[in-house]
């Protein structure tokens, strides 16, 4: 990823799609069998020998294996229990971790660690064949267990059915992390009425999900900004799996993560008008921007995924607290130090979210800060 955005309007995913392959999910399901029971949480399963509310029983998730259930920390269950009667702890979205969650694994400078950005998701399309493995689309941030935010040029023209949302992701090319990623069906796109394909403003999409993932220290949910927030003169961080160089970069199998300045709304504007954009270009107000540092970027591939802030005050012990400033969307070329790369505006849209998402009854304390 990081040297990272790509392309006047590069539709970031679009043009590397078919490059990047993901495993096969290890969904080892058996409708038949499905047909006695229903998949749920382990912890909401009141058959014998599952803990659904006491706890007893606890096992090593890293070992847990699912023969029926296509999400890995689900279990086939023939008396589960009404998940609006589970005793849930608050989950407070934004936290990340600065301590390596399993010190076996280690990482270059700018490789993420394994669980370090529990909300960055993987837009996958499933193949083509029923036996073929899931295509890489974008990136993408987990606002709600079951919504994910995304780019719309991400998505557009896509058929929910084709999409999934996969979250605890970290290297694709191994399956032996110590939690497992989850995978979740799309069950709805929410489009932003006004986006534009050609020039990308208001480049925003929401994937409302076939079943809620189960939050874990690899899976969790970041803020998001209040209306209008200001840009201020802070370090952000980005994250993907895309490539590290505009001309003949590679893809990345770990989650990358890259350090980098927000940039005033003229000043961008101005580094923007001196690229074969030409003088008059205007950025438009749904477009925020970060960076402008040579070989410090997001790049092709890196489409949907977020653009984090620190939240000034909120910190706890080990890890610090994050909203999510943009989603990476387009640049000119990647990694120019004079130009900074374009991002969406999530403050610009934060009543459209909250709109979206209380016509369909999800709750947005998720992620308020």
């Amino acid at each position: 990823m990081l040297v990272n955005l790509t392309l006047l309007f590069y539709f970031l995913g679009l043009a590397t799609e078919a490059l990047v392959l993901f495993p096969k999910n290890l969904d080892n399901s058996n409708n038949s069998d499905k047909d006695n029971c229903t998949c749920v949480p382990m912890d909401l399963c009141q058959d014998e020998g599952y803990p659904a509310l006491d706890g007893a029983g606890q096992l090593d998730i890293r070992i847990f294996s699912t023969a029926v259930c296509s999400n890995y920390y689900h279990v086939c269950c023939k008396n589960p229990m009404d998940p609006v009667d589970e005793p849930k702890s608050e989950i407070k979205c934004g936290y990340k971790y600065t301590v390596p969650f399993n010190k076996r694994i280690t990482t270059y400078s700018d490789d993420s660690e394994f669980a370090e950005f529990p909300w960055t998701v993987v837009v996958l399309r499933n193949g083509d064949q029923e036996n073929d493995s899931p295509i890489y689309k974008c990136g993408g941030s987990l606002i709600h267990p079951q919504v994910a935010l995304t780019a719309a040029h991400c998505v557009n023209n896509m058929a929910k059915r084709t999409l999934l949302v996969r979250a605890g992701e970290w290297d694709t090319k191994v399956t032996n992390e110590p939690l497992h990623h989850q995978d979740v069906p799309v069950e709805e796109v929410v489009i932003h009425e006004q986006f534009n394909e050609n020039s990308l403003k208001n480049d925003i999409a929401l994937l409302f999900l076939d079943e809620e993932f189960v939050m874990l220290e690899n899976v969790g949910i970041i803020c998001l900004p209040p209306m209008k927030k200001n840009i201020e003169n802070i370090r952000c961080l980005a994250t993907g799996w895309g490539k590290d160089a505009y001309d003949h970069g590679k893809h990345s199998s770990i989650l990358k993560k890259v350090s980098l300045p927000l940039v005033r709304r003229n000043d961008c504007q101005k580094a923007l008008r001196r690229t074969r954009l030409g003088p008059f270009y205007t950025l438009h107000e749904s477009f925020v921007c970060a960076g402008g540092e040579m070989k410090k970027d997001t790049c092709q591939g890196d489409g949907g995924s977020p653009l984090v802030c620190p939240i000034r005050g909120e910190k706890e012990v080990g890890r610090s607290r994050y909203y999510q400033m943009g989603i990476v969307s387009w640049g000119i070329g990647c990694g120019n130090s004079r130009t900074p790369g374009v991002y969406v505006n999530v403050a610009t849209f934060a009543d459209w979210i909250d709109d979206h998402m209380q016509s369909r009854n999800f709750d947005t304390a998720f992620y308020k800060f």
